[in-house]
């Protein structure tokens, strides 16, 4: 039988409230054991077909404002997330980036 990808198995989860069957019974008609449907299950849980939560990249500045003048060789952290792109400067402290992210999560 063909190997069954991620999106196959959250459609076959999804599917089975709705055939009125039991999971047994389920199980049985697609023939797949349970454990499996109930560890792919759990697992759908924890993958995220539609994006990542942020794509963090590091990128040298080329920026320059009338307030500021900052060096090429500086580098600045870029968050891409889906409210948008959050720029920091790398010297940035790791605990408060790490408050950020916490942050964006709730978005």
């Amino acid at each position: 039988m063909a190997k069954r990808s991620h999106q196959d198995w959250a459609a076959l989860i999804k599917q089975q409230p709705a055939s009125g069957l039991t999971i047994t019974a389920f199980c049985r008609q697609h023939k797949f054991s349970i454990s499996t449907f109930y560890a792919r299950k759990a697992n759908k849980a924890k993958i995220k077909t539609v994006m990542p939560f942020a794509k963090v990249t590091l990128a040298p500045t080329t920026a320059v404002t009338p307030q500021t003048q900052l060096c090429d060789a500086q580098q600045m952290i870029r968050l891409q997330h889906q409210t948008g792109v959050w720029t920091f400067p790398s010297s940035l402290p790791v605990n408060y980036l790490l408050e950020i992210i916490k942050g964006l999560q709730a978005c």
